[in-house]
């Protein structure tokens, strides 16, 4: 993992399996401070891999730090060549990093696997790899209320797996601009008490 890998709040979110609000609000208070960066054609704020590994760290050993500490902790961090140290000292403490680096990697290659189960048309719309479905779309659908089994009903190309792989992927990668229905057409249409199109026409004629 590079130390130049670049984190958004949410894939930060994605991470250390907290709410976006809650790392935004991390990154406000400090010390960490988000850098505008360009990801995907766009600048957004973003942290570095140190700083992940902090936040994720600060999480785990909430109990155990003081803020006073918590701030040391941080600049020591950034002091030190994270990649090959194996622990951090600070005053009269130290925190060994070795396995809070192996599970920020581990869940930092989950996000990256996630990115190799989406593949993009020409217009730039993330649709899941194998299907011709919307990303955006499957996770509007869940956030609509829709389980799983009835997404994978209405979209018989989708497995629970990629409905699962949509929302987590959507999580740590917000789409900006109009948000999909959060209904299907055949669910819209049964809520309607409608069971055809045509019924539907007839109605509007």
């Amino acid at each position: 993992m590079a130390d130049a890998v670049a984190f958004t709040a949410a894939e930060v979110a994605f991470v250390l399996r907290e709410p976006v609000k809650t790392v935004k609000k991390a990154l406000d208070e400090g010390p960490v401070r988000a850098k505008l960066v360009k990801k995907a054609g766009s600048a957004v704020r973003a942290v570095e891999w140190a700083d992940v590994l902090y936040l994720f760290a600060v999480r785990t050993l909430r109990d155990e730090l003081t803020p006073k500490a918590r701030t040391e902790f941080y600049h020591a961090l950034k002091r030190v060549s994270v990649e090959r140290a194996h622990e951090v000292r600070f005053g009269r403490l130290s925190v060994a990093i070795d396995d809070l680096k192996a599970e920020v990697r581990k869940r930092a290659r989950e996000l990256a696997t996630l990115a190799e189960k989406v593949e993009f048309r020409q217009n730039g719309e993330a649709i899941l790899k194998g299907t011709d479905v919307e990303v955006y779309r499957v996770a509007a659908l869940l956030g609509g209320g829709m389980t799983p089994e009835q997404i994978c009903e209405d979209y018989p190309s989708l497995t629970q797996a990629a409905v699962a792989t949509a929302k987590a992927y959507a999580d740590a990668h917000p789409k900006a601009g109009r948000p999909y229905p959060s209904s299907t057409v055949k669910r819209a249409i049964k809520g309607a008490g409608l069971e055809t199109l045509d019924e539907v026409l007839d109605e509007e004629k």
